[in-house]
């Protein structure tokens, strides 16, 4: 009911914003609009001087704010309120008044920086200043949006972990009188938070409190005869966004993985050939595996079997009797947080989505998705061809952006794209494809 509600405020909105003769449209799912904006030819101030936009891209956040997405620059704005807005001039009004309070904070992060002798850039245009660390990851640069306030950067230290809440990577440091101060209070934030997420437990699942939800479909496999066989977990799983299969062994769950590329592993403690713990080194050494999450359960604690869990790596070691909901919290909770999974390789594939005028090429690809070099802007999810010539093949898959990077941040103008579905025999050619470029090996003619 709540979501055929949502459905229909929607619904109404883009009534509305048609109703101002503005483009919009349904984004999947129901939950937003997506609206094109013209604007006028006054320019908007950027940190490098005037620019004049032809339109501004936005989406709506509940029924009364909306999210700026295009241009890139736009998209550092906060949540816009417009529920009193009733013509398109009024929205552009709103969105030039967010804009222009946006550059007085502009201005006055730059004196910040300035009196620490900062050198800093606004990447694109950018409301932001963003400055290196002087890390080995040259890419790892931190971005200053307001005076004493930065945002640390995902890459360095924090490479491959994912944090628990994204406002910790939100730092504000303290006592800094130079561009040497601060640098090395934000590498030092940088280096608190990879140690905590590194040594961080899963919780247990008798903690008694609520565990996040996955917030998309998650492939997950329960390796184990009575894993397979039990409906109620099956099912308190799928509740929580995952998307079940089985293997009754080792050898399966192996022959399951070049087929489908899973998330989360659920596996017993003890399998009807060997250990469970066996699974975990068997499956990192698959291509285009990095640090796949096994969590074992067994039917009672033994020290020992937890011990040498712990040593392989496992996610988690659950022992007794335990409720399908509480496995099923544990196991979202560990989807939600644990590090990337899959690795990526250098490769160039051709891809294209409808409405591209010249499709985009990957610079590296991996069992989940890929990033894909283009200036073009992909904001839903959507169909997209991978186009592999070398094997006179054209693979469909869902896919939605989860990021994008302008040229002058953190590397190649494009967008990240994270696989959500393939059309049926894709999923294993992709995955045989990614293990060619694993194995450093052209592919095959």
């Amino acid at each position: 009911m709540a979501q055929a509600e949502e459905l229909r405020r929607q619904q109404i909105l883009q009534r509305r914003f048609q109703a101002m003769g503005l483009e919009a449209g349904l984004l999947a799912g129901g939950r937003s609009v997506l609206v094109t904006l013209p604007v006028g030819g006054e320019p908007f101030e950027t940190p490098h001087g005037p620019r004049t936009l032809r339109a501004v891209r936005f989406c709506t956040v509940g029924h009364d704010r909306i999210k700026c997405l295009a241009p890139l620059a736009l998209f550092h704005l906060p949540l816009v309120r417009i529920g009193d807005c009733e013509t398109a001039a009024q929205l552009e009004a709103r969105v030039r008044a967010a804009w222009s309070e946006r550059m007085r904070v502009v201005a006055r992060t730059r004196r910040w920086l300035d009196d620490l002798g900062v050198a800093a850039e606004s990447p694109g245009g950018a409301p932001v200043w963003s400055f290196g660390l002087g890390l080995d990851d040259r890419g790892a640069r931190a971005i200053a949006f307001e005076p004493g306030r930065l945002l640390l950067p995902a890459r360095g230290p924090l490479s491959g972990l994912a944090l628990a809440h994204p406002d910790e990577r939100i730092f504000a440091p303290e006592g800094c009188a130079s561009a040497v101060d601060l640098a090395l209070a934000a590498t030092g934030r940088l280096e608190e938070l990879a140690r905590s997420r590194r040594r961080r437990p899963a919780r247990p699942p008798d903690a008694g409190l609520p565990a996040p939800r996955v917030a998309r479909l998650v492939p997950a496999l329960a390796v184990g005869a009575r894993l397979a066989a039990d409906r109620a977990l099956h099912d308190a799983l799928r509740r929580r966004g995952f998307t079940v299969e089985t293997a009754r062994g080792a050898s399966e769950a192996a022959t399951a993985f070049r087929e489908r590329s899973f998330e989360v592993v659920l596996a017993e403690a003890r399998l009807d050939r060997g250990d469970g713990i066996e699974l975990i080194p068997m499956l990192r050494a698959l291509p285009g595996i990095l640090e796949i999450p096994v969590a074992l359960v067994d039917d009672r604690p033994r020290e020992g079997r937890r011990a040498a869990a712990a040593a392989a790596g496992a996610a988690a070691y659950w022992a007794g009797p335990l409720e399908p909901s509480a496995i099923a919290d544990a196991l979202a909770e560990i989807a939600a947080t644990d590090r990337r999974r899959f690795a990526r390789y250098d490769r160039a594939v051709s891809v294209s989505w409808a409405g591209c005028t010249a499709p985009g090429v990957t610079a590296s690809i991996g069992r989940g998705g890929v990033f894909v070099k283009t200036p073009a802007s992909v904001l839903a999810r959507q169909r997209f061809a991978l186009h592999l010539p070398d094997r006179g093949a054209t693979l469909r898959v869902d896919a939605e952006p989860v990021y994008r990077l302008p040229a002058a941040a953190l590397g190649p103008d494009g967008f990240g794209l994270r696989f959500c579905g393939f059309e049926a025999g894709a999923e294993r050619a992709w995955i045989d494809y990614v293990a060619t470029a694993a194995a450093g090996a052209a592919p095959p003619a």
